[in-house]
């Protein structure tokens, strides 16, 4: 059931009792640029540790327990060209609690999100400086995982360097020295007075009720223009190359391919089972003939971006063996080109796919994202999703297969 709260602030009730828990998503969501990743993350983390009511992560931890246990989660994540800030809830119904639980959270949403640790136009110092450096610390981890680096790496090769898209949505280390307790306050109003707001909602729940309640967030009109999250760039005529060497035990060999198929487009069905057919499922071209057949890969993998126009592939490898890898793994795409698979393998991907699809409905979070993509797209929710994977042709695919342009392969290898 949909409901308007302001001009820009959608919500969507979703009543269900399949769940033991209710769930309340607030999604904020703007342009990403490349300046405000890291400052929406920093203040993610500053939402949700302190407020002018409980101005400590203890004092906030404490009436969250007294709550029944309630979880109150604030991260961002993007959408193609989107940046999102996205606060999630979930709690035990108001029948369980035997008391008005749910307006009690959403009292405490409103005291998160309105009532921020601010005065004098900024954020209280020692809180900011704490934040700050756990993120610091956070972003730096990040990169000592050798195949996240890489797959960094290869997105900073594959894309141009003016791309919102080469900048993670998590943000940028190098960006928390041009941050300050007063310019996070910047981003915060910018955030609450014009992002697009959509609110979904999902559990045993009255939707009057629920839009009772959420009718109290003070949530002002804003303008909201209508922006295309799906990113697209030009083919590059020659393939960029780079190879980095550091002291890595296993190295690591990833791909980036243009593919322009994007998310619910004519080709999408057809290319989530290209993928899986590929390296995206145990069935999978790389799985079998790189990893299990010929012995080249600790792992092999391919990963569709839908909002992005990317399929990229990860391999853990020896650095001796990375010409040996790079031209088995064309030789697999060549043969999904020609067809050269039989319908058994078909088969066992769409199955694999149907069954990840059915399984994702036991999960609350994969129907709030899913409804959310919706929204954002303006599209109806997803249907016959089934029915189409397991519609999807030899032929489709070889379409697809034959769509794929290798722009980038970044290897990091072992020391000289």
């Amino acid at each position: 059931m949909h409901f308007n709260l302001a001009r820009g602030v959608d919500l969507d009730v979703l009543p269900t009792k399949q769940f033991k828990l209710n769930h309340v998503l607030i999604n904020f969501t703007t342009p990403q640029t490349r300046m405000n990743a890291t400052a929406r993350d920093l203040l993610a983390n500053l939402l949700e540790t302190s407020t002018h009511r409980y101005p400590t992560q203890t004092a906030l931890a404490r009436q969250l327990a007294k709550l029944y246990g309630t979880y109150i989660g604030i991260g961002v994540s993007r959408v193609g060209r989107l940046h999102t800030v996205r606060l999630h809830a979930s709690f035990v119904n108001d029948d369980v609690a035997n008391m008005d639980l749910f307006n009690q959270v959403i009292d405490l949403i409103n005291e998160i999100l309105f009532h921020p640790l601010i005065d004098q136009h900024e954020f209280d110092g020692p809180t900011f400086r704490i934040q700050a450096n756990n993120l610091r610390s956070s972003l730096l981890a990040l990169y000592d995982d050798k195949q996240f680096y890489a797959n960094r790496q290869l997105l900073k090769l594959y894309y141009p360097t003016d791309a919102i898209q080469r900048i993670p949505s998590f943000g940028r280390v190098s960006d928390l020295a041009k941050l300050s307790a007063q310019s996070l306050v910047s981003t915060y109003q910018q955030m609450i007075d014009h992002d697009r707001v959509n609110i979904l909602v999902l559990g045993d729940v009255d939707p009057a009720a629920v839009q009772s309640a959420l009718a109290q967030l003070p949530f002002a009109d804003r303008q909201v223009s209508t922006i295309a999250p799906f990113y697209q760039q030009s083919l590059i005529p020659t393939i960029k190359r780079r190879t980095e060497h550091q002291p890595v035990t296993q190295a690591k060999l990833n791909l980036g391919y243009q593919l322009p198929i994007y998310y619910r487009d004519a080709s999408y069905y057809a290319g989530l089972v290209f993928n899986g057919l590929f390296g995206g499922t145990p069935y999978s071209r790389l799985f079998t003939n790189v990893r299990e057949k010929a012995s080249l890969a600790y792992y092999a993998t391919s990963h569709l971006l839908p909002f992005s126009g990317l399929l990229s592939v990860q391999t853990g490898i020896r650095s001796q063996d990375a010409i040996k890898v790079e031209q088995l793994i064309n030789q697999q795409l060549a043969a999904l080109v020609a067809g050269d698979f039989s319908t058994q393998e078909l088969m066992e991907v769409k199955d694999s796919l149907v069954n990840q699809y059915e399984a994702s409905y036991d999960l609350a979070n994969n129907i709030l994202g899913r409804q959310l993509l919706a929204a954002l797209l303006g599209l109806p929710a997803p249907s016959n999703v089934t029915a189409k994977i397991k519609a999807v042709t030899k032929k489709d695919v070889q379409q697809v297969a034959a769509k794929l342009k290798l722009q980038a392969i970044y290897l990091l290898s072992g020391e000289k």
